[in-house]
């Protein structure tokens, strides 16, 4: 997965927040550009698909340090 952890933790706060407040249209850029680095054909999508894409995304970031860190343990 092509996202450094810093930009994971950033669309995962772009993302939190966009489901409280509007986002600036300067952070829903920021916002596509992570999900269409994870899912390119995202690029022509709307606001309220990359949203949903970048919800998956984040969950399965999550999934997969969940799943790492049991079987490391």
């Amino acid at each position: 997965m092509p996202l450094p952890p810093a930009q994971l933790e950033r669309m995962e706060y772009l993302l939190g927040k966009s489901q409280h407040t509007s986002l600036t249209l300067k952070e829903q850029d920021e916002l596509r550009r992570y999900v269409v680095a994870e899912q390119p054909g995202a690029k022509d999508a709307t606001f309220e698909t990359v949203v949903t894409l970048g919800l998956i995304i984040v969950g399965a970031y999550l999934l997969y340090r969940f799943i790492e860190s049991t079987s490391a343990a």
